[in-house]
């Protein structure tokens, strides 16, 4: 079974339509995808930033899929 495919936005609990970071992003995880408070590494060279929210449709690569990001401290 293929991951949720999300669009990783940098913003404040709630702002699901704040700057886009990464779109297409699938979680490095094979089975689990990312929780909040859990630090991802981004590629490109965009380094560690903390899942603070985020919203699910019901199909796995669909643009509303959105994780909201803040930098990681």
């Amino acid at each position: 079974m293929a991951g949720v495919v999300w669009s990783i936005r940098e913003g404040k609990v709630g702002q699901f339509d704040a700057p886009e970071l990464v779109s297409g992003y699938r979680s490095a995880h094979p089975v689990r995808e990312p929780k909040l408070d859990e630090v991802l590494q981004l590629p490109e060279g965009l380094g560690s930033w903390r899942v603070v929210d985020w919203t699910l449709t019901d199909r796995i690569d669909a643009p509303g899929n959105v994780l909201i990001v803040e930098r990681a401290g």
